[in-house]
């Protein structure tokens, strides 16, 4: 009987499931030791890290950085702006392209790309994030914003351009107020003419909204946000923050003639 006993539990110990279940090789169907990886591709990840730093060695874009020209424009940049442009209390210590680097260079090509007029100086931090944001603003929100702060101290006013949102933030704010234009944006950073823009530049212009909304989250002036699309992601953070959102329902055509009054306005303005 006692025998009996002892190959019973013998076998209830054999039988047992593991504790955890069992984790799959990111490279393939075999069982992970360790890292994600099983023990023939351990060395992937190290692999991939060196294989990255190779293409950043080689990259034309990061070789235009390595240079002294590049050096002289950054000095010259952060001698021009001594504190960030983006929070306005910390120390410019990086030069960054407002308009994304590969773009420009792609766009306006590399005259354009050491002007310090496409150069703003930020701090570390916001460097750091405008370049993440960047690079992947997009998703399916269009914005890495996850909290917007207390946004009662914020109105947001969209509409297509030529809905007048402009001119309603002109009317209304006061003079200690700050304002971001997504319109405006696009202009200065691309230097293409108001109300034009450059589908590549989107993602730069979001991000500089994106790090505006962080750099003015705890400001005690009044904040105007204008943008394009009312039914944006962060439109409604705003408004669940508390923030008036205003809508400008101008009918489409009434926002045509207005830009086309506007472009006759200013080619004559350009002859004169």
């Amino acid at each position: 009987m006692l025998r009996v006993t002892k190959l019973l539990m013998r076998s209830q110990e054999q039988c047992s499931l593991p504790s955890s279940p069992a984790t799959i090789c990111r490279s393939c169907n075999s069982r992970a030791i360790g890292n994600g990886y099983c023990e023939r591709h351990q060395n992937t990840k190290q692999v991939r890290s060196r294989l990255f730093d190779r293409y950043r060695a080689d990259d034309p874009v990061r070789a235009l950085y390595r240079c002294k020209r590049w050096r002289s424009v950054r000095l010259a940049v952060l001698r021009r702006d001594i504190l960030c442009q983006m929070c306005g209390h910390q120390a410019a210590t990086e030069a960054d392209h407002i308009l994304s680097a590969r773009l420009v260079l792609d766009e306006f090509g590399v005259n354009a790309f050491y002007d310090p007029d496409r150069l703003q100086g930020l701090c570390h931090g916001c460097h750091s994030r405008t370049a993440a944001v960047e690079v992947s603003w997009c998703g399916k929100r269009g914005t890495k914003l996850v909290d917007v702060g207390d946004g009662r101290n914020t109105t947001v006013v969209g509409g297509q351009p030529g809905s007048g949102k402009t001119t309603y933030v002109e009317r209304f704010k006061a003079p200690n107020d700050l304002t971001w234009d997504y319109d405006v944006v696009m202009a200065d950073i691309t230097g293409l003419p108001l109300h034009q823009f450059l589908p590549g530049a989107i993602g730069s212009v979001l991000a500089h909204r994106d790090a505006w909304i962080e750099a003015t989250k705890y400001s005690t002036n009044h904040c105007w946000l204008i943008v394009r699309s009312p039914e944006a992601a962060v439109v409604s953070m705003m408004r669940d923050a508390g923030a008036t959102v205003i809508v400008m329902d101008t009918p489409g055509d009434e926002c045509a003639r207005r830009l086309q009054h506007r472009r006759v306005e200013e080619t004559m303005q350009s002859l004169q």
